[in-house]
C-alpha cells in the first residue's frame, strides 16, 4: 500500500508539470495581420440536426463576422424540430447563407460525418470550417483564426472552446473534460508533426486546408466514426501534416450539453467507441484513472479516521496536487470553483458514465445520440448501422 502511495505521489508529480508545460503551450501570442487581400476565402459549414435552441444564435454569429470573403452553408439533417423553419428565415435575412436538406443517413456513416461530407461537396472555401451549431462566434472570429492558422502553416487548426455552462451539472461535471486532456495530454506533443497517437481535435471548431483535408479523404475516410474529431487530426498526422491546437476563448464559446441526461448520454456516445471499442482498454484506463484522480480522497479520509499518520500526509499531498491542477486549469479556461470542490465527484460521475457507454455498446443496441442508435459497431468496426430509436 505504501508503494501504491508513492507511485500516485509520483505520478500526479509529473502530471503537475505536464500541466505546466501546456500552460506555457496555451499561452497568447502575437501575429502579424495579413492585408485584406491575401484572406482566403473560407467555407464555414454548419451540420444541424434538432437544434431549434441553438441554430439561429450560432448562425447569425457567423454570418456577421469581421472577416472580407466567405460563405456560410448550413446543413438541416433531417431535424425533427425546428430547426429548417428558422434556418428558412435566415436564408430570407442574409444572402450569404446557404440552407440545404440532408439526404437520409445511408449505412456505414455516422450523421454528423455524413452531413459534413455533404457540406465539403456543396463548399467552394480555400478553407473549410466545420463547426458545431451549439457555438456562438465572436464578430471576429474567422479573422483570429484564419490568421493564426495562416501564420503558422496549420493544415488542421482546432480550438478549445469557452465553455457556456448553466446548469448545476454542467458547472461541476464538463470541467474534468479539460482537466482530463490537460493533465494526460502534453499538447506540445499533439501539435505539429509525428506521433498520430498524440492527436487532438475539437468538433467545434476545425478549421481545414482545403487540399490537406482532400488528402486525408475528409469525412468519408471516418465515415463510421463516432470520434471523428480526434480521428481526423490523427490522419492530418499519418500525412506528415501539420495540426496546431490553441485554446479559443477569445474566438468562440460552446454549450455542449444543457442538463445532465444530455451530458451522460453524449459522453456515454463518446467514451467506449473513443477506445476502439476494446473493453480490456476501457476497464484499464478507468481503473488506473480512478486509482490516480479519486483514491487520493479516499485514503486522506481513512488515514485520518484510522490515525495512520503517513497516510494522512502521502494522501494530503496528493489532494493538494489535484486540487492546484485543477486550480490552474480551471484559472486558464475561466471555469468555476464548483468543479474544484466536487473534483471527486465528477471523477467518479465521468467513470460511471464510461462504464455506461461501454454498457451500451457490448450489452444494448448501441451507441444513442439526437434520435438515432448506431448499433452493431461491438462487432464489426469498419461499419455502422444507424437506427430510429424506436426501432423503425
Amino acid at each position: 500500500m505504501i508503494l501504491i502511495s508513492l507511485f500516485i505521489s509520483l505520478f500526479l508529480t509529473g502530471l503537475l508539470f505536464i500541466v505546466l508545460w501546456n500552460l506555457w503551450v496555451f499561452r497568447m501570442r502575437k501575429y502579424n495581420s495579413i492585408p485584406e487581400n491575401e484572406l482566403p476565402f473560407v467555407s464555414v459549414l454548419i451540420p444541424a440536426r434538432n437544434e431549434e435552441k441553438n441554430i439561429r444564435q450560432c448562425a447569425e454569429s457567423i454570418l456577421n463576422q469581421d472577416y472580407p470573403r466567405y460563405e456560410v452553408i448550413v446543413l438541416d439533417d433531417n431535424s425533427e424540430d425546428g430547426t429548417m423553419k428558422i434556418l428558412s428565415e435566415l436564408s430570407l435575412k442574409y444572402d450569404n447563407l446557404k440552407v440545404i436538406n440532408g439526404m437520409e443517413l445511408p449505412e456505414g456513416w455516422s450523421g454528423k460525418n455524413f452531413a459534413c461530407h455533404q457540406l465539403y461537396k456543396q463548399s467552394a472555401g480555400e478553407y473549410l470550417l466545420f463547426t458545431d451549431a451549439d457555438t456562438v462566434h465572436r464578430n471576429d472570429s474567422l479573422r483570429k483564426a484564419v490568421t493564426r492558422s495562416v501564420s503558422r502553416n496549420a493544415d488542421l487548426y482546432t480550438l478549445i472552446p469557452e465553455m457556456t455552462l448553466k446548469t448545476f451539472s454542467e458547472k461541476f461535471i464538463m470541467p474534468g473534460l479539460h482537466f482530463t486532456t490537460f493533465t494526460l495530454l502534453p499538447y506540445y506533443l499533439a501539435e505539429n508533426y509525428g506521433n498520430p497517437a498524440f492527436a487532438m481535435g475539437v468538433g467545434p471548431f476545425m478549421l481545414f486546408k482545403r487540399g490537406s483535408y482532400e488528402k486525408i479523404g475528409g469525412h468519408e475516410a471516418v465515415s463510421n466514426e463516432l470520434v471523428e474529431d480526434v480521428k481526423l487530426a490523427k490522419n492530418i498526422k499519418k500525412h506528415k501534416l501539420k495540426v496546431v491546437v490553441n485554446k479559443g476563448l477569445d474566438v468562440l464559446s460552446c454549450r455542449m450539453y444543457d442538463s445532465f441526461g444530455d451530458i451522460w448520454n453524449g459522453f456515454s456516445k463518446n467514451i467506449f467507441p473513443g477506445m476502439n471499442y476494446s473493453s480490456a482498454m476501457l476497464f484499464s484506463v478507468f481503473g488506473f484513472y480512478l486509482l490516480i484522480f479519486f483514491v487520493p480522497f479516499v485514503t486522506l479520509a481513512a488515514g485520518i479516521i484510522s490515525g495512520n499518520n503517513y497516510f494522512v500526509l502521502s494522501s494530503a499531498y496528493q489532494v493538494f496536487l489535484l486540487l492546484l491542477m485543477r486550480l490552474l486549469i480551471n484559472l486558464s479556461f475561466r471555469l468555476n470553483f464548483i468543479s474544484i470542490l466536487l473534483h471527486p465527484v465528477s471523477i467518479l460521475i465521468i467513470s460511471l458514465i464510461a462504464f455506461n457507454s461501454w454498457k451500451w455498446n457490448v450489452l444494448g443496441k448501441g451507441s444513442k445520440w439526437k434520435g438515432r442508435t448506431y448499433s452493431g459497431i461491438q462487432h464489426n468496426r469498419n461499419e455502422i448501422k444507424s437506427i430510429p430509436e424506436n426501432g423503425g
